[in-house]
């Protein structure tokens, strides 16, 4: 018979997850003084079975944030962190355990490179991961973290996305293999699913991913602007969760999980310091010992929070079975007084503690707290379908109080997260499909509308001049008929009659519009000087690196040179498929088409598309060549100077996809708008 979740206190795995810390030796705020308070405070007051970090345990940057290296004084700092506890070595190593982050890895040939300081200073020391089985009378829980860092960890601002190629799969399943079986499976990675690359060895990530109950991961740091507030998704496909939790640099947070009977619940906790993110004045020689007042921290496992159910991996019928509420109250105080209410009201049965601290080493300070309260219930008087609310005010001796409000259902029915604004729609996406796909796309539409088929078309007319008269007049006869619309527009008597002019305006417009630009393009195919050069960077893109440079400094000779390519990075004889180059590609191709369609509108008369007169059109005003400017330098000409302040300045000469493509337009724009454009205002088209 299934264990009954009763007032017993056995069954519970409570475990913490934190990520990105960014130990900086510059940053003023946050990062070490926020993960010393962690380790003095929230690991104290918890004691959990298990601590888990999921990598940017430093922050690996310069003074001015732009240059990215591996600071051997943070990680000396983290390892001091460390060191005044014993949480290392708790439970024989098992207690505490960390991974690398693309901030860990940033300027590091490879594993076994000097500047790979995780293999010295982490708690783990291997960098590609590690699997973990905990073995408890209830049940076998394992935990699998596998290392998401490129092969060779290019310096920033490449190295943002991560990927796993075939070796890593290989033993990312080799792993799995060896937790199967497990009460639950939890997965650990730096990156988010939605920003790794996956390679297949026999099995492709999605098959593999059926088995784990819970993906744990950091690295987004809640974004900006409330976007990231709660990066959360169920893939109802491979039936897990991936949680992503906010960083504990500067928002100081930590998640307090529990597997009661084989159900996983948790709460997020924020660290109670006087201002978050705390001023660091003292950067690495801060030092936290003395833990600071917490309030209690409430976790209800039963009934179970219906908005995180795990369908295929939860006996939840045990929910529909039980015979008590049970919540985990962590408290630094002792408990002053635990309420129940369900949808507002007052339970009728009173909580009762039921708490123990078990040993699980043989040191006094290797244990393990369960501070269960428990209060009576029937759940079918809850099982009509419907949502509910349990909510649970916990009160220590010094009167903190902390409030928990559970919704519930009994059954097997998710309630929406209804996350989609802050976080859930970006976790449920593939950035390495997104990309790929919205470069390809981009690139083939501009080459094929803007180059290719106004080429063809140019070379295909009998006389060029005549039918550029005859586009012309056609172009004077739809404006001249845009106009009237608008006329009729304007002393229109009705509602209804200014609407449908208005849309038969639109649609004129839109009609106009895309004619003169065809127009536009197939004059710009007759100016060789303009067009060739925009056919060369086209086509080149498919071919040739976007830019070439240093990408890893710290390597040795021409290990350190590589080539991004728009569909990945070449190094020391190596292929990296990091999504980063995508990125990359697809700024340099929005960058070479808005040219291309500006380009061939400025070279060309006015007189073109519009009936001769005094006025310059719209798009040959003084603030429209500025703009076109602006765009030019903040879009391609700010990312080129990152470029080669970053690998240096060889990633200019040889950067045909960055720092030539920046260099061409300038001079094309010169050239069209600052050299020219009396001339060709005057100019008839004929």
């Amino acid at each position: 018979m299934d264990p009954v979740l009763s007032d017993s206190n056995d069954g519970i795995l409570t475990f913490v997850h934190a990520s990105d810390l960014h130990i900086s030796k510059y940053v003023a705020t946050g990062g070490l003084v926020h993960f010393q308070h962690f380790l003095h405070t929230a690991v104290p007051l918890v004691s959990p079975r298990l601590v888990v970090v999921t990598g940017d345990l430093t922050d690996g940057k310069d003074k001015q944030k732009l240059i990215s290296q591996q600071q051997l004084e943070e990680w000396q700092a983290y390892k001091r962190a460390l060191s005044q506890t014993d949480y290392v070595q708790r439970f024989n190593g098992t207690f505490y355990r960390d991974q690398r982050g693309n901030h860990d890895c940033f300027n590091v040939f490879s594993q076994a490179s000097g500047e790979n300081y995780f293999g010295m200073y982490s708690a783990v020391g291997d960098s590609s991961g590690y699997m973990l089985r905990i073995d408890e009378p209830f049940g076998t829980y394992s935990f699998v973290a596998s290392d998401g860092c490129p092969r060779h960890g290019f310096a920033r601002p490449l190295n943002f996305f991560g990927y796993l190629d075939a070796r890593d799969m290989q033993l990312l399943e080799s792993r799995l293999e060896e937790a199967r079986g497990s009460s639950h499976v939890f997965m650990l990675n730096h990156y988010p699913v939605s920003t790794m690359v996956y390679g297949k060895y026999r099995k492709e990530f999605g098959e593999l991913v059926r088995q784990v109950s819970v993906f744990l991961c950091g690295h987004l740091h809640e974004l900006v602007g409330g976007i990231g507030a709660q990066l959360q998704a169920y893939k109802a496909r491979e039936g897990y969760w991936e949680l992503e939790i906010g960083d504990m640099k500067e928002h100081a947070v930590y998640r307090v999980y529990a597997v009661d009977h084989d159900i996983v619940s948790f709460v997020d906790v924020h660290l109670p310091l006087p201002q978050i993110p705390m001023p660091n004045p003292e950067l690495l020689d801060v030092r936290v010992e003395a833990p600071v007042p917490h309030p209690p921290v409430v976790l209800v496992t039963n009934p179970k929070d219906a908005r995180y159910l795990l369908p295929k991996h939860e006996p939840l019928e045990r929910i529909r079975e039980s015979t008590f509420i049970r919540m985990l109250v962590w408290t630094d105080q002792p408990v002053a007084s635990v309420q129940v209410q369900i949808d507002g009201q007052v339970h009728p049965h009173p909580a009762v503690f039921r708490g123990t601290e078990r040993q699980v080493g043989s040191s006094a300070n290797e244990t393990v707290k369960t501070p269960l309260w428990v209060a009576p219930w029937d759940p079918e008087l809850y099982n009509d379908g419907t949502v509910h609310e349990l909510q649970v005010v916990a009160t220590d001796a010094a009167g903190k109080t902390t409030t928990s409000r559970t919704p519930f259902v009994i059954g097997q029915t998710l309630v929406p997260l209804q996350n989609d604004a802050r976080g859930g729609w970006i976790m449920q996406q593939s950035f390495s499909s997104m990309f790929q796909t919205s470069a390809c796309v981009s690139y083939i539409l501009m080459t094929l509308c803007l180059l290719v088929v106004p080429r063809v078309y140019f070379a295909t007319l009998p006389n060029f001049s005549s039918w550029l008269s005859e586009r012309s007049v056609l172009h004077h006869k739809d404006m001249a008929y845009i106009r009237h619309l608008y006329t009729l527009c304007c002393n229109a008597d009705s509602a209804v009659a200014k609407v449908k002019l208005g849309l038969a305006m639109l649609a004129a417009r839109a009609k106009f519009l895309v004619w003169t630009q065809f127009t536009a393009q197939v004059y710009l195919a007759s100016v060789p000087w303009l067009f060739w050069p925009g056919y060369f960077f086209a086509m080149g893109m498919c071919i040739l690196p976007l830019f070439t440079g240093r990408l890893i400094p710290s390597a040795r000779g021409s290990d350190a040179v590589g080539s991004v390519y728009a569909y990945g990075i070449y190094i020391s004889h190596e292929w990296s498929p990091l999504l980063d180059s995508w990125t990359y590609a697809l700024a340099s191709i929005v960058s070479l088409a808005v040219l291309l369609v500006y380009l061939p509108v400025a070279v060309a008369s006015p007189s073109m598309f519009y009936a001769p007169r005094a006025k310059r059109p719209w798009y040959r005003t003084v603030t429209v060549r500025v703009l076109v400017v602006l765009f030019v330098l903040v879009y391609l000409g700010a990312p080129t100077l990152m470029t080669a302040y970053t690998y240096g300045w060889v990633s200019i000469v040889f950067g045909y996809g960055r720092g030539w493509l920046f260099i061409v337009s300038c001079l094309a724009l010169y050239v069209v708008d600052w050299r020219m454009p009396v001339s060709l205002s005057n100019t008839t088209a004929a």
